[in-house]
């Protein structure tokens, strides 16, 4: 059986709805497709997604595609990571980090 993760697509569109009216905690990750960092976390991010489901919402955003957004949080680096609670950004990270550097985001 295969378990699908959820981890949603963020983009201008979406964000308010996805990300700012979250009941739940958020992890935003920003990224770019041609960044290498950013592809060594994928399994980091789909596993830290996978074992906080229905706790902490994990949202990824195309820096490129949405720069209004990126520089709205001041993302000069990829991959950096947001945390956002009721709706406002409260810490963050750049860089490859372990599942557990994420999870401590949270505390």
């Amino acid at each position: 059986m295969q378990v699908i993760i959820m981890i949603v697509k963020v983009d201008e569109e979406n964000f308010v709805y996805e990300v700012i009216e979250s009941p739940m905690p958020v992890l935003v990750e920003f990224y770019a497709l041609w960044c290498g960092k950013c592809a060594m976390m994928e399994d980091v991010v789909t596993e830290f997604a996978a074992e906080h489901e229905g706790r902490i919402k994990v949202c990824q955003i195309d820096s490129e595609r949405s720069e209004s957004l990126a520089g709205r949080f001041g993302v000069e680096k990829v991959p950096t990571f947001v945390v956002f609670r009721a709706g406002k950004p409260v810490r963050s990270m750049t860089g490859v980090v372990a599942g557990k550097v994420l999870e401590r985001l949270f505390e």
